[in-house]
């Protein structure tokens, strides 16, 4: 399913929470009821939201395993929610590698062959590896709307181990919330501390290489909420990796990409989470 707009994202990081889990209905924009539902289910607190007046036309694509904001521009999500459960990571089902374009894109997209010999891997997103039950879900993983340009080293390695740490949480607490996307080149509001950037392509299609990757990852622990983030260097890795070097505040990631994350929670526990750097879980 999927549904078309113009943009549009605030997070959390570890506060108190008497209440148990509970989803905020989704704002209305237009989407129906079983659109509403899917979405809620993924994304926690609400569709993210893009404040950047400049960022082009997109698609929103609402789906059980996942939901994302597609950019026309730069032809990869600018973000994915997940709603991850201990129970989808028990299955057996393996990895298959079949890349395919998004049949439910309308506007412009990537393909495959946009990334054959760019030297980028086809990067997941939502990874493949949180659908091991439904093949179906896991199969819809690897539409190329969930896919970013990511470095070899830096896709099979850190991020991998990254992903692998995440559903280590997942099985640890039972159920997360997860929040991945890319950061982009942006020549007007470069990156903090930084000059302003080359945009870069790959393929026919010109597909937009992004600078960083970021992911949040949200757990309901006993009586409180906590979260972690961690925007990682889409560049060459060697090991040994250091995940604890690249945890930032989700208040950090909001700055340098135009995104709220969570824009229907109440704004007390929204700037309580904010802006804390949390440190790395068991």
């Amino acid at each position: 399913m999927l549904f078309t707009l113009a943009g549009l994202c605030l997070v959390m990081h570890g506060c108190s929470a008497t209440r148990e889990r509970t989803v905020p209905a989704i704002q209305n924009r237009g989407l129906d009821a079983q659109q509403l539902s899917l979405a809620s289910d993924s994304c926690f607190g609400g569709l993210p939201r893009d404040t950047k007046v400049d960022i082009g036309p997109t698609e929103l694509v609402i789906r059980k395993g996942y939901v994302l904001e597609h950019s026309s521009v730069d032809k990869i999500p600018l973000w994915v929610c997940e709603s991850v459960a201990a129970g989808q990571l028990m299955g057996r089902l393996a990895r298959h590698n079949v890349f395919r374009a998004d049949p439910d894109l309308k506007g412009a997209k990537s393909y495959p062959d946009d990334y054959t010999g760019s030297g980028y891997d086809r990067g997941h997103q939502a990874p493949a590896g949180n659908q091991t039950k439904d093949s179906a879900l896991k199969d819809q993983t690897f539409y190329m709307s969930n896919i970013a340009p990511q470095r070899p080293s830096m896709n099979r390695g850190i991020w991998k181990v990254l992903e692998d740490k995440t559903r280590s949480w997942v099985i640890r607490y039972g159920h997360a919330y997860e929040w991945t996307g890319p950061i982009r080149c942006d020549r007007q509001s470069p990156l903090t501390g930084q000059p302003p950037c080359e945009r870069r392509t790959i393929g026919k299609n010109a597909v937009a290489v992004p600078l960083y990757f970021y992911k949040i990852i949200l757990v309901h622990d006993q009586s409180k909420w906590k979260s972690i983030a961690f925007v990682v260097p889409n560049s060459d890795f060697k090991r040994p990796y250091h995940l604890e070097s690249y945890i930032r505040s989700i208040g950090w990631i909001e700055t340098q990409t135009g995104i709220d994350f969570m824009p229907d929670e109440p704004a007390n526990d929204r700037r309580a989470l904010k802006y804390s750097e949390g440190p790395m879980w068991p």
